[in-house]
């Protein structure tokens, strides 16, 4: 397969073609994930690929979409149904028995220990908010200098436990964000083989984002490179790298602004030297920030940010008027 009819076909595979999705589950079951560190990123590329995309309802009310740490250790939203395989393959990271890992995040392996082994019996099917859930901790530890670590933003603390299938995201309480025990939220569910989910993800990843390594895998996902590397031997795929059963869709002409964060643009990280026309270092941004971007026909050609209520775009080369004319009305275009 050239560039250009990998990039179409992963442009169609990611609804972003000819083809729209169901609801709001298919996307995240054929992204193996929306990404969902930015709420309005992921109701963005939802919305970019379906006309259901009401996220509190399926989170909330309907429970087929569940918010937890997941690929890479971000915030994504997954199937409620696919929860099970993902937390049998995130169960292999074992980063928080480290001691560098330990350290840098202020707890002791024993206290690691404690706080996964009492989160089954603190939380439940009714939210708590990280001050109550780490109160709920100390006091069945009794390791009062908890706090601080369980607390902090960015809930690396946490991690562990959503890896562990132990928590995941509950509706807000106001401006607070809550966490329930997925198996009292969703519905116990029976173990799935390690090696089994992992192959499942790995499918489910090539068939989207195809074609790619056992080392893009294992970095996409946050897997063990050797685990990764076994898979793919385990896999029955195409000369090209996909699964043995992919669908080939090639497309025709296509005309984005994917938002910051899109699944399209994530998963292509090591792959921008090819497929855009600008810098990398315009697209991937320090911090982990990846901008919204203009996609045709699956190339990058530009970023873009909202101004006074319209698109404004950094095109990274001279746009032909059929692109021109397919971009949102009002939008204002500059060269880089």
């Amino acid at each position: 397969m050239s560039l250009d009819q990998i990039l179409r076909r992963r442009i169609e595979r990611q609804f972003l073609g000819g083809e729209r999705a169901k609801d709001a589950i298919a996307v995240a079951r054929r992204l193996s994930g929306v990404h969902a560190q930015v709420a309005a990123s992921a109701q963005a590329a939802v919305a970019l690929r379906t006309a259901t995309a009401d996220l509190d309802r399926a989170l909330y009310q309907d429970r087929t979409l569940v918010r937890t740490w997941a690929a890479r250790g971000t915030l994504h939203l997954l199937p409620a149904e696919d929860l099970p395989t993902w937390v049998a393959a995130m169960s292999t990271r074992t980063r928080e028995t480290t001691g560098s890992w330990l350290k840098y995040h202020g707890v002791t392996a024993s206290q690691m220990t404690d706080i996964i082994a009492a989160t089954p019996d603190v939380l439940g099917a009714e939210p708590l908010t990280r001050e109550e859930l780490a109160t709920a901790i100390i006091e069945t530890t009794g390791h009062d200098d908890l706090r601080e670590p369980l607390t902090q933003g960015f809930g690396a603390i946490l991690k562990p436990l959503a890896f562990r299938g132990l928590l995941c995201s509950g509706p807000p309480r106001g401006r607070n964000v809550t966490f329930v025990a997925p198996r009292a939220w969703l519905g116990d569910w029976e173990p799935v083989p390690t090696d089994e989910a992992v192959d499942r993800l790995a499918l489910a990843y090539l068939d989207t984002y195809g074609p790619a390594g056992a080392d893009e895998f294992a970095r996409w996902f946050d897997l063990k490179p050797p685990l990764a590397k076994k898979s793919f031997a385990r896999l029955e795929l195409t000369a090209d790298g996909l699964p043995a059963d992919a669908e080939m869709p090639l497309g025709g002409e296509t005309v984005h602004l994917l938002p910051a964060f899109d699944p399209y643009v994530v998963a292509s990280t090591r792959q921008l030297d090819q497929m855009s026309s600008g810098p990398k270092s315009a697209v991937s941004r320090p911090q982990g920030w990846i901008s919204p971007t203009l996609v045709v026909n699956g190339r990058i050609e530009g970023v873009w940010e909202e101004r006074d209520g319209r698109p404004v775009i950094t095109a990274f080369g001279r746009l032909p008027a059929t692109v021109r004319r397919a971009l949102p009305e009002g939008a204002v275009v500059s060269r880089d």
